[in-house]
């Protein structure tokens, strides 16, 4: 029940708002069935009776015979086009500064008695006024009374509009009457340029295109109704802005569908695109006819216009009242009613333009009706206004509250943060602590760390001396020893010592120091420089020289081999002869080194004592390390006979190669 009281309430404030504004609008000065306009005591004149009019030219002796001036010659101007002169006489002059304001008329001039005293643009040259708006103002003296005043005018069709057709008052009086009567005019329009520039700021801080539209309706409202006022033209020149100026209206109508259109989501109706291209298509054509014909001109906006904007507000009403379900109830409240008192306020407009025959019958019986309908756009155009601003008004208050909301949810996430802050800054300290514990721990393990690092770096370097050793000095000790054991067999068989084996034994000996000499200097500069291929060809050399065995070689190194890789390779060799030699008392070698889809393969074979399950030792160990320190294999085993017996020992090795394949090959 408060509801329906409430809305009742508001729909009658409502009414009683639109019928206040609707008054505003009395203009003082206004044409009733006397000479005389306004109140006082020295009222203005308005001089509408006993004229005389004769239509025709002079000069051309077309012209008729006069005949009285009345509401019949006033309706019979409406479409004809030629010259007519009209005459009185002027009444008695009462004014200090006596003035005779004239309007209505495009191309005339005047004469008192004979005498031309005014003359405007009787000339053949394109003319942009604006006949309704433009006042033209002729001096007038006492001495003046009595004298008959004529008129010659080139008529161009256009209507009459005869209560302000001539006024005779002084200047001050008739600046008055049109000020009182034109200042809900100068109100409005100031109203809609102030919504029209907050609009326009609107948009270009939050680029929405409703507040675009808002801004182009008010600006054409506001400018439209400030070039409408007749005292405008006491302060500035408005040149020919005013005649331009009534194309605003259909540009008013153009920017409000599309600002409704905006707000309710229907900018790619198709029926809103059409009723704007039709408004739009109106306001070239007639901009382009009213360059070259002012007839035209008014044609377009008296019998034209009233049906283009018609139809398009009502292809509007229908699409739009469909589209305001979805708008809150308070916001479409307003919409509507902004859209409703526009419509019938911009309709009597546009009617009053064109009037069908009853309501030009009431305009010409009583003419201040035509003020009343001229006044309804404006204060239409004021009522809208309001209406957006309300709906603006309803926008902010829902925002407000939502804000209001956000904040309230806002504390309370606050407060929640504030308690998850607290745990957080608990959990901080708490890890903070593990944390220092762990630093604690951790600098400790790094210290053991690094001393067990140091340990291994010594033995990994006493091991690699203790392998060079063996490797270097075993195989020439091994000489040593078998030109031992052949010095002794033969001093055994002859009773003498022989020289000869003493001096290789001899040689040997000192060629043990020298290798051990040698390998220290090589452990102490890593960088010497090392020929693979010449090395082990100078040690296969040397072996069956002093050895007594044969070699049976084939060696093809490929290029980019490490030093690491080619001293194991070396002390392979090396290792692999001193033990065939030593333990499997061989006689003969085959030794074949070269790559084989990018793996490098080592293999060394004798005819000796067969390996079988034999371990391997201390230097054999050491090179089996060194080759998978290198990303290699190694495998050691008997040979095989032509007769598939097991016969002395093979050592097999394979190193990768750049760009080689995973899986080394190799073969038994």
């Amino acid at each position: 029940m408060n509801a329906m009281k409430r809305d009742w309430l508001s729909r009658l404030t409502w009414h009683a708002l639109c019928l206040v504004i609707l008054a505003l609008f009395n203009p003082q000065l206004f044409m009733r069935d006397r000479e005389y306009v306004g109140e006082g005591d020295n009222p203005p004149v308005a001089l509408l009776k006993h004229w005389e009019v004769r239509y025709g030219s002079v000069d051309s002796g077309s012209a008729g015979s006069w005949r009285p001036f009345d509401e019949t010659e006033w309706r019979r101007l409406h479409g004809y086009k030629g010259e007519l002169t009209v005459r009185r006489v002027l009444p008695a002059i009462d004014f200090d500064r006596p003035y005779l304001f004239m309007a209505g008329m495009n191309r005339f001039e005047v004469s008192l008695d004979g005498e031309p005293v005014y003359r405007y643009r009787m000339d053949d040259k394109l003319l942009w006024n604006n006949y309704r708006i433009h006042v033209h103002p002729l001096k007038l003296s006492p001495q003046d009374e009595g004298k008959e005043i004529a008129v010659r005018m080139i008529w161009e069709g256009h209507p009459f509009l005869s209560w302000e057709w001539m006024i005779m008052s002084d200047p001050d009086v008739v600046l008055g009457g049109m000020l009182r009567g034109e200042w809900p005019l100068y109100a409005i329009a100031l109203f809609n340029l102030i919504v029209g520039v907050a609009g326009a700021a609107l948009y270009a801080r939050r680029r929405v295109r409703t507040y675009l539209w808002a801004a182009l309706l008010a600006l054409a409202a506001g400018f439209g109704l400030l070039f409408v006022c007749q005292s405008l033209q006491w302060f500035v020149n408005v040149g020919s802005v005013s005649y331009w100026n009534d194309l605003l209206l259909p540009f008013c109508f153009y920017a409000f569908i599309g600002m409704y259109a905006e707000a309710l989501g229907a900018a790619k109706n198709r029926w809103i695109r059409l009723a704007k291209l039709a408004l739009l298509a109106f306001i070239v054509t007639t901009l382009t006819i009213g360059v070259w014909d002012t007839y035209g001109y008014w044609i377009m906006f008296f019998n034209v216009f009233p049906f283009v904007g018609i139809a398009a507000i009502a292809v509007v009403t229908a699409v739009l009242f469909r589209r305001t379900a979805s708008a809150r109830d308070d916001i479409r409240q307003w919409l509507v009613r902004g859209y409703a008192v526009l419509t019938v306020c911009g309709v009597t407009h546009t009617i009053g333009i064109h009037p069908p025959g009853l309501l030009q019958d009431l305009m010409q019986a009583w003419p201040y009706s035509e003020y009343i309908i001229g006044g309804m756009l404006p204060n239409g155009l004021f009522l809208f206004m309001l209406c957006m601003v309300m709906v603006l008004v309803s926008n902010v208050r829902r925002v407000h509250q939502e804000s209001e909301r956000n904040a309230q949810e806002l504390v309370v996430k606050n407060a929640e943060l504030e308690l998850f802050h607290r745990k957080l800054e608990q959990l901080v300290d708490i890890r903070t602590k593990e944390l220092e514990k762990a630093n604690l721990s951790l600098k400790e393990t790094m210290r053991e760390k690094a001393e067990t690092l140091a340990e291994m770096s010594v033995l990994e370097e006493r091991t690699r001396i203790a392998h060079e050793m063996h490797d270097v000095v075993g195989h020439t000790l091994t000489a040593a020893i078998v030109q031992l054991e052949a010095t002794k067999r033969l001093a055994e068989r002859d009773q003498a010592i022989p020289i000869d084996k003493l001096a290789v034994v001899n040689g040997l000996v000192r060629k043990g120091l020298d290798e051990i000499r040698k390998t220290v200097r090589m452990l102490k500069v890593d960088n010497a420089p090392f020929n693979l291929e010449l090395a082990l060809k100078e040690l296969i050399r040397d072996t069956v020289d002093k050895m007594e065995v044969e070699v049976e070689e084939r060696i093809e190194l490929p290029a980019g081999l490490g030093k690491l890789a080619e001293q194991v390779l070396y002390h392979a060799l090396q290792e692999g002869l001193t033990n065939g030699i030593r333990h499997a008392r061989c006689s003969r070698f085959r030794f074949d080194l070269r790559s084989e889809d990018g793996w490098l393969s080592f293999k060394l074979a004798n005819d000796g004592v067969p390996f079988g399950d034999s371990k391997p030792g201390f230097g054999l160990t050491a090179m089996m390390e060194r080759v998978q320190l290198l990303g290699g294999r190694m495998e050691i085993g008997s040979s095989m006979d032509e007769r598939g017996e097991q016969i002395g020992c093979e050592l097999r090795i394979v190193l990768p190669l750049a760009g080689g394949s995973k899986t080394p090959h190799i073969a038994v």
